[in-house]
């Protein structure tokens, strides 16, 4: 009896082997490339006790591109308007930081606000929340 219950044992296990063996080469997960050009689709900014403002939608802009070695480069493009900032453009240049929580930080050569945003990578984009004070930014950027 002990041999046949070692044989059956045997048996359950083809199914799993075969099916091992057969998706062996045809399934790979790759992790999600960080490199690449970035352009916000979303950028909201509140201020406490005042309305939310759509950077986008008043003219705004973020790009931002990471290269292999995380160096970056870009452009943030603020209108008027804009709480706790001042209207004009500054350059992204600088170097994207790998924090240990597994999210990110710019550090650029230019100060602005956005080295204070700390970034969470999803497929395709970088999403910020981030409360800066008293003001609250909310930014997308994709790919």
């Amino acid at each position: 009896m002990p041999t046949t219950l070692r044989r059956l044992r045997r048996l359950y296990l083809l199914p799993a082997i075969a099916l091992a063996s057969a998706c062996d080469e045809g399934i790979t997960i790759q992790p999600d490339v960080l490199a690449g050009s970035y352009a916000a689709t979303s950028f909201l900014v509140t201020q406490t006790g005042q309305p939310t403002v759509d950077v986008l939608a008043r003219g705004g802009s973020l790009t931002i591109n990471i290269a292999a070695n995380d160096s970056i480069t870009g452009l943030l493009v603020l209108p008027t308007g804009v709480p706790g900032t001042a209207a004009g453009t500054a350059d992204m240049k600088g170097k994207l930081v790998r924090r240990s929580d597994g999210t990110f930080q710019f550090d650029q050569t230019e100060s602005t606000f956005v080295e204070s945003l700390v970034w969470q990578q999803f497929t395709d984009a970088l999403v910020s929340t981030s409360l800066l004070v008293n003001t609250q930014f909310q930014v997308t950027l994709r790919k």
